[in-house]
């Protein structure tokens, strides 16, 4: 077994966050919000733990449409014959 290299990075995960093979999981409360491609996620986090209210206002809106424009993209599909 070799030793890893001194600058190995530790993890500090804080309560309600959690990383499995996929990714980073967020759950607060019974909400779970996978980490996304986008970064909006740990936009969102930082937005939360340094940011402020207004930020994580702002973070919160972009996930939305995010998620508003994949629905539609998802209906528009279902449509076509």
């Amino acid at each position: 077994m070799t030793t890893p290299p001194g600058e190995c990075v530790v993890l500090d995960i804080p309560q309600g966050l959690r990383l499995n093979l996929l990714g980073l999981v967020v759950e607060v409360g019974q909400v779970r919000i996978v980490a996304d491609r986008a970064g909006l996620l740990g936009g969102l986090i930082a937005s939360l733990t340094c940011g402020g209210g207004t930020a994580a206002a702002q973070s919160l809106e972009a996930m939305a449409q995010m998620l508003r424009s994949q629905e539609e993209q998802t209906a528009g599909a279902d449509q076509r014959p």
